[in-house]
């Protein structure tokens, strides 16, 4: 989802925020490769429901959203709504790590990543409070 915000953003600060995170997220891919790994399962690049569905949701919307600044916050509503989701992700694989006594690297590689994810969220928040700023002037 976030190649396809980062083309619909029009806000400096939400694009940067978009980028950022985008690079971020191919290094928690390559870092979970070996958690799955360790996990006895072969990384997949399969795409998950949910995430998918939140996709189709914000880009069945998107399109009717005519302010640029309006659309802004939409998209950084939507990247949030990503982001919670992967943050719950994170604590399932975190959880379920627990249940296997899964520890070193791959452990750490999970909190890494989930870590990021919270303060892709926080910038992200961050980004659409002062777009609805913005709004309000």
């Amino acid at each position: 989802m976030l190649p396809e915000l980062r083309k619909q953003a029009r806000s400096e600060g939400l694009v940067r925020a978009l980028e950022a995170h985008l690079e971020q997220t191919k290094e928690h891919a390559k870092r979970l490769e070996p958690v799955f790994r360790a996990l006895g399962a072969e990384p997949s690049s399969s795409h998950s429901p949910p995430a998918q569905k939140l996709q189709e949701h914000h880009d069945e919307l998107a399109s009717s959203i005519p302010n640029e600044r309006l659309a802004d916050c939409f998209h950084a509503t939507a990247a949030a709504a990503t982001e919670h989701f992967e943050l719950a992700s994170y604590d399932a694989l975190l959880a379920l790590a627990d249940a296997v006594d899964l520890d070193g690297d791959a452990r750490k590689a999970l909190e890494q990543n989930r870590r990021e994810d919270e303060q892709a969220l926080k910038a992200v928040q961050s980004q659409l409070e002062r777009l609805v700023g913005e709004l309000e002037r």
